[in-house]
């Protein structure tokens, strides 16, 4: 599959430099272009499909299917006998997964709405502030509204030159949004991500191909619907109109999002995922040494305090006793 990309790479370089010689960014060779990509996929699909089957094959696992059991966190109500196998399982009622999920269902489509709608009023506030920018120079009013999504006639106002390329005012409008996008994103990803496993285990699923399907499809949905908003809002929402500059401006727009997100968002992403745990393993391992340290240093006050003058006032049963305490927890803190 990442041979095939090559052939992407080398069309759609063909089109990024007809798109910088023409100066149109909305060029007569897009559609083409998208034709080129969807058929392009279809080849991926169908050679990978062909490749797997061939490994399948050599390896001896081809229509191999694995007998699924019980996860062990699965909790049953009673015990019956499985028309299959004709032993005793445990089962629980699908009712009460269902009225379990009637409250997993609501969470997870309302928090992705309402980030939906975060996002919308993002891009809404770029645009606005991007034809105030070309309109006065400088302007950096935010709305929370839900107004300001949708508004064409700011868009069509915006008249892009080398000027505008060197002032730092439009790349902060222009990149400054997506990143900030792109920053917060992840953070939600990886809450939800949190939220969506405590559900599952709410659900109480009896395989783990049902717990991860259950799982899959609340994390796809939030990232499917936020990470493709950028297109289907320049498309549909955010230009509504057929007029070319139009068109033109939210392809800008479009792009810079997308750069933003496979790179910085990209980049943050990485470090919420391995660098974060990495540094929070880090710490746990120098918390749990300064308490090691902590519990020697009492160990060796308390091996002090046990003078001669202290063992005579001792029975020989404690004194046994107390150094056999002490060597115990040495070796517990030394091993």
């Amino acid at each position: 599959c990442s041979f095939h990309l090559l052939y992407l790479s080398f069309v759609g370089a063909i089109v990024f430099i007809c798109q910088l010689s023409s100066g149109n960014w909305d060029h007569p060779l897009r559609p083409f272009f998208s034709i080129f990509v969807m058929i392009w996929s279809f080849v991926v699909m169908v050679t990978w499909r062909r490749r797997s089957n061939f490994l399948a094959y050599q390896w001896g696992t081809l229509d191999y299917q694995e007998e699924e059991i019980a996860r062990p966190e699965f909790k049953g109500t009673e015990y019956r006998v499985c028309p299959i196998t004709n032993t005793y399982v445990m089962y629980y009622p699908p009712w009460k997964r269902w009225l379990k999920m009637c409250v997993s269902i609501p969470l997870t489509v309302g928090f992705t709405i309402v980030t939906l709608l975060g996002i919308l009023i993002l891009y809404g506030n770029r645009d606005v502030m991007l034809a105030q920018y070309f309109a006065t120079g400088h302007s950096y009013h935010i709305s929370v509204s839900m107004d300001v999504i949708g508004q064409t006639a700011p868009i069509l106002a915006v008249e892009l030159n080398k000027e505008h390329l060197r002032d730092p005012d439009f790349w902060i409008i222009i990149i400054g949004f997506p990143t900030a996008l792109g920053l917060i994103l992840p953070l939600l990803n990886f809450c939800l991500r949190k939220v969506s496993l405590w559900l599952n285990e709410l659900e109480n699923h009896r395989t783990e191909a049902e717990y991860r399907t259950h799982f899959i499809i609340k994390v796809f949905a939030f990232r499917f619907v936020c990470y493709f908003a950028a297109l289907y809002y320049y498309s549909f929402i955010g230009v509504g109109t057929t007029d070319p500059q139009a068109t033109e401006h939210g392809i800008v727009r479009v792009a810079s999002t997308l750069f933003t997100y496979i790179t910085i968002a990209h980049w943050w992403n990485i470090c919420i995922n391995v660098f974060f745990p990495l540094l929070l393993y880090r710490w746990r391992i120098y918390r749990d040494r300064l308490r090691l340290k902590k519990e020697l240093r009492k160990l060796e006050k308390a091996e002090l305090e046990l003078t001669p003058s202290l063992e005579n006032c001792l029975s020989a049963e404690k004194r046994l006793e107390k150094k056999k305490q002490l060597l115990n927890k040495r070796l517990l803190l030394e091993h």
